[in-house]
């Protein structure tokens, strides 16, 4: 399996896994939902780059999140993302053919229009292929 694939597999695992997230979303989606009432959380397009060291075959990912939420509690948006973040620190190192090697959250950006917040996260991935 691509490493790409090995870890956009293991987000949304640990995202629909999260009991706490799925209580405050009402969908985790690969990619746009078809259809969806907000507040939704989508895993978007990863942007991949080859990493690596002397010996080490590795991936460089920016994985990208889209959080829609109708309203106007920000609080909410905020709970949600630190919500996001927890799942995401839990995620287990062995994926298969790959070694997770770190995952952090690299920037956001959160917009506000008249009846919605949308909440556009990126986190930093990085992982080793292990043979």
């Amino acid at each position: 399996m691509s490493g790409e694939l090995a870890v956009r597999g293991a987000i949304l695992s640990a995202l629909r896994g999260d009991a706490a997230l799925m209580a405050m979303v009402n969908q985790v989606s690969d990619g746009e939902p078809v259809k969806a009432s907000a507040p939704w959380l989508m895993l978007g397009d990863a942007m991949a780059s080859g990493w690596g060291a002397r010996g080490v075959d590795g991936l460089a990912l920016r994985q990208t999140l889209l959080l829609v939420l109708r309203g106007d509690e920000l609080g909410r948006v905020a709970d949600i993302l630190t919500r996001v973040d927890d799942a995401l620190t839990g995620i287990d190192s062995a994926l298969g053919d790959w070694r997770l090697t770190s995952l952090r959250f690299e920037r956001s950006r959160i917009v506000r229009s008249r009846t919605e917040w949308r909440a556009s996260i990126d986190y930093a991935v990085r992982m080793a292929r292990l043979s």
